[in-house]
């Protein structure tokens, strides 16, 4: 497992651009995410504990420890409790299941939500616990739709997106940058996007030409090297 510090917490790196989109529309920060022994070496260089001491400290009854599940059964180790999610408490959950303390969980929550995201507190009748949040289902990082003639940021984000990925035909990316206005070249882009991916080659970004980008930015964010 990779990790990404962010507000001095280690995160999954496959779920940091998801964590920072949070972050920019909510303000919000994190207090605590992933506390798993893989982690542990980047909690001590952090100043903060992994699972396993802050469960030894709420058992030794430390000054000020909070209850903690013990090892092995907290979703900050990415871990089922048997609470948060179906299932037998011990067992391995995806790295997008993994517990997220922040400062301010409405915010975060509604910042997700707006973002098509669900994320709920685990443990709504715990006073404390009620800065502890996971996502209910995985968060999948949508791609904007577009026309020919737009302008503005979704043309920008689709065309940089374009101008990353990289065809599976001649390796190369479609687009040499982004563009902010959808023209004859990013028209061209697209259809032959849409032709090497099987769809209809309109030229068009809807709904399904998005989601083929999307699954197209997935696979290149976990095999840069193997397009």
């Amino acid at each position: 497992m990779e990790f990404t510090l962010i507000d001095n917490c280690p995160v999954p790196s496959e779920l940091a651009d998801e964590i920072h989109k949070i972050k920019q529309a909510s303000g919000a920060s994190l207090n605590s995410c992933d506390r798993s022994p893989e982690a542990e070496p980047l909690l001590t260089q952090c100043g903060k504990h992994s699972q396993k001491q802050l469960y030894q400290m709420f058992v030794n009854h430390v000054p000020g420890a909070n209850p903690a599940n013990p090892p092995g059964r907290s979703t900050h180790e990415r871990r089922n409790d048997g609470i948060a999610y179906p299932g037998s408490a011990g067992t391995q959950l995806e790295y997008w299941q993994v517990g997220m303390d922040w400062n301010n969980p409405p915010a975060a929550m509604a910042a997700a939500r707006k973002l098509g995201w669900i994320a709920t507190v685990t443990y709504p009748l715990s006073a404390h616990e009620t800065q502890h949040v996971n996502f209910r289902k995985q968060p999948e990082d949508g791609v904007p739709t577009a026309k020919p003639g737009d302008d503005g940021s979704n043309v920008q984000e689709i065309t940089h997106l374009l101008a990353t990925i990289r065809s599976p035909v001649n390796h190369q990316p479609y687009l040499p940058e982004a563009f902010a206005h959808y023209g004859d070249r990013v028209v061209a882009a697209v259809k032959r996007f849409q032709t090497e991916h099987h769809q209809k080659p309109d030229g068009i970004v809807g709904s399904h030409t998005a989601t083929q980008l999307a699954v197209a930015k997935r696979r290149h964010e976990q095999h840069p090297q193997k397009e």
